[in-house]
């Protein structure tokens, strides 16, 4: 976590830098805001009748502790979204998601929505959490990783 965050604090300053002209413009092109995507977030959690057989597993193949879900900032986009059925995003990217209130952040894509869902984004949250729902969500790509 300690590294992520250090390479996001990186990315800050140096996208800081590069507005003020200090470091070349492919540079800049490779650190630049990439445009914002619009969707619908919800929420789920890591059980049967949300996911599939192995609740646990993500479709990135990231192991899910039930009981931390919530504090992982992991989240599942619709297949439309990921680059495996056209999208621009992949599993492990790093997105920057605003206008969900107290969602906003830095969150990792781990995970895939049903394909009844098109340009949507699902929270993983624990047990218990209270359902919400955000309209015009915009995520855009922080870290390929």
């Amino acid at each position: 976590m300690k590294i992520k965050l250090t390479i996001l604090i990186s990315l800050t300053i140096l996208s800081k830098l590069c507005d003020s002209n200090h470091i070349n413009h492919k540079v800049w092109s490779l650190l630049k805001p990439k445009p914002a995507v619009i969707v619908t977030a919800t929420m789920y959690n890591p059980t049967v009748g949300q996911c599939d057989s192995d609740p646990f597993i993500t479709a990135g193949m990231y192991r899910i502790n039930p009981n931390k879900a919530s504090k992982l900032r992991w989240v599942a986009l619709s297949r439309n979204l990921l680059s495996r059925w056209g999208g621009k995003f992949d599993y492990g990217d790093m997105i920057r998601i605003t206008n969900a209130g107290h969602k906003d952040g830095i969150y990792k894509i781990v995970d895939t929505m049903n394909k009844r869902y098109v340009n949507r984004l699902d929270f993983l949250e624990s047990r218990g959490t209270k359902h919400y729902k955000f309209n015009d969500v915009k995520i855009s790509l922080v870290a390929s990783l």
